[in-house]
């Protein structure tokens, strides 16, 4: 029969020369692999940031436009489109900001790279504003047209008789032209018979 096979103690292991070699082997080891994958984290963390950046861009202007064929109100697109492409930016601003308020004292700070959030905000409000620029300028134009339609069948109320196109008013014309030559034929007509009829 075997005798049962004791496992050789850890302390003694760790305490001995050639573990301590051992171990500072691992420590660099596990410290290089933990440096690799936190700039593995850093780097895809960038990529989904610019990712989200660029679909909210383009989702900003596409949102726009759907909701102006809804006929949504113009104020309802504007802020709609504004969230939409401000949103990576206040995320950004948002994870960096910070305040403390103290009884002696307060400060905030943007964070390390605050610049990064205020471009992102930039870009934001300027494709937020050329995406509703040409839907604002349309609904103002209409919004014009309609009230000076509006003020010009307010300014023909008052009129009771309203001339007539160019084509109907010559058709009167001839109609009335004729109807004299008429009147005037049987005038003619009724002086000459009544003329001969006294001689």
């Amino acid at each position: 029969m075997l005798a049962p096979h004791t496992p050789p103690d850890l302390d003694a292991i760790l305490d001995s020369e050639d573990s301590t070699q051992i171990n500072q082997e691992t420590a660099r080891y596990l410290n290089h692999i933990e440096t690799k994958l936190y700039a593995d984290i850093q780097t895809r963390k960038r990529i989904d940031s610019g990712l989200l950046f660029l679909a909210c861009q383009f989702s900003s202007c596409s949102l726009s436009w759907l909701l102006f064929n809804l006929q949504v109100t113009l104020s309802i697109i504007q802020v709609a489109s504004a969230v939409v492409s401000l949103l990576p930016g206040l995320i950004d601003v948002g994870d960096s900001f910070s305040f403390s308020l103290s009884s002696e004292s307060w400060e905030f700070s943007l964070g390390q790279k605050p610049l990064i959030g205020i471009i992102k905000l930039l870009i934001g409000g300027a494709v937020s504003m050329q995406g509703t620029s040409k839907i604002t300028s349309e609904i103002i134009a209409t919004q014009s047209q309609i009230s000076q339609t509006y003020n010009e069948i307010r300014s023909s109320e008052g009129l009771s008789f309203q001339l007539p196109n160019v084509g109907f008013s010559l058709l009167i014309g001839l109609g009335a032209i004729a109807l004299i030559g008429i009147f005037k034929k049987i005038s003619n007509t009724d002086n000459t018979g009544v003329n001969q009829n006294e001689d």
